[in-house]
């Protein structure tokens, strides 16, 4: 499947990168998603921080809800980890999130390790016709 946003996707992995380089390993998760803002700022991305989505089931809003750690372009969702490793458990949270949100692509980037570890999701359910589940 081929990725899509490719400009934009190449653009938060060099910023991503730079922040590995910078700060290296670590930091607590919240350390990285402020200087990751920080970045986003200073590159004029447009962003949304702890981006809010919600679930409806048969037609009622869910009294919990997710959030993306950022929402870049109001397109690409993008979830930060400070962790040794990307889990399965960290893949099926960005994977829920682009179920509910329909947006087309989400990525994790993992600051944890002594390299930047990161993996793109595109939503293969993003042409669903409904958001109500």
């Amino acid at each position: 499947m081929e990725l899509v946003y490719k400009e934009e996707s190449r653009f938060l992995l060099g910023l991503a990168m730079q922040l590995h380089k910078e700060l290296g390993c670590g930091f607590k998760e919240k350390i990285y998603q402020d200087a990751f803002e920080i970045l986003l700022n200073e590159n004029n991305i447009p962003y949304t921080r702890e981006q809010h989505i919600s679930l409806t089931y048969h037609g009622k809003i869910l009294a919990h809800d997710f959030y993306y750690d950022f929402l870049c372009w109001d397109k690409i969702g993008v979830e930060i980890k400070a962790m040794d490793c990307i889990i399965g458990e960290h893949e099926a949270q960005i994977i829920n999130y682009l179920h509910v949100s329909n947006h087309k692509l989400g990525v994790i980037f993992n600051f944890g390790a002594t390299s930047l570890q990161y993996k793109w999701f595109p939503n293969i359910w993003h042409y669903r016709i409904s958001k109500d589940i």
